[in-house]
């Protein structure tokens, strides 16, 4: 670090600084983008949004598409976050239903997020690219807990890691969107109910080695 980016002014070093605006500009994208869709997302809307001044993006991002995979790449850890267990050791119900609710708090406390990276169309083939990544990502992680879980690397916990997470997200989005007339509770507990019933099916097909 430069001694310029270490000198503090009002409280903050100029790395901090950088980093604050770069927080509110991704936040200020994903507003727009919740509320117009990608092909809002524009220098002019998001510094306005942000109050930030404009050159002040540049300082953040090369130019649009970067901003647009740090969006995806920031609400896709805070999902991936979610799909990991928080204790292996406890019974696989007990950790399923916690994930599960767990899930379906972040959807309910941010639906934009959850909208913006999985159901608005993304303007660029490299946000598009980010986002399979990004779930990619989620599925790998699953896929390594059922492994633990099961003792089993068969590939059959590739499929339904892959279905389990591509379902789940729809039916997270239908039921934030009112098509799942169900509770809080309700959802949740369909939810673990049809986790085990995929892990239920894993075993069952294939069992732990010996």
């Amino acid at each position: 670090m430069t001694p310029a980016q270490q000198r503090v002014y009002g409280g903050e070093t100029a790395v901090q600084r950088t980093e604050r605006r770069r927080k509110a500009f991704i936040d200020s994208a994903v507003a727009v983008v919740a509320a117009g869709g990608w092909r809002q997302l524009k220098v002019e809307r998001i510094a306005e949004h942000a109050g930030i001044g404009k050159r002040y993006f540049y300082e953040c991002f090369t130019d649009l598409d970067a901003l647009a995979a740090a969006v995806i790449d920031e609400l896709g850890t805070e999902v991936l976050l979610l799909a990991v267990a928080p204790d292996n050791t406890v019974p696989l119900e007990q950790m399923v239903r916690s994930m599960a609710a767990n899930l379906t708090e972040y959807a309910l406390a941010q639906p934009d997020r959850l909208r913006v990276l999985f159901s608005e169309m993304a303007a660029t083939e490299a946000a598009v690219r980010r986002r399979t990544e990004a779930v990619h990502r989620i599925v790998e992680v699953l896929a390594a807990e059922a492994r633990a879980v099961h003792g089993d690397d068969h590939s059959l916990i590739d499929v339904a890691a892959t279905m389990l997470v591509n379902g789940s997200i729809q039916a997270i989005l239908d039921w934030l969107d009112g098509t799942l007339a169900l509770t809080r509770q309700q959802f949740i507990d369909h939810i673990t109910t049809m986790w085990l019933m995929i892990s239920d099916g894993v075993r069952a097909a294939h069992g732990p080695r010996t």
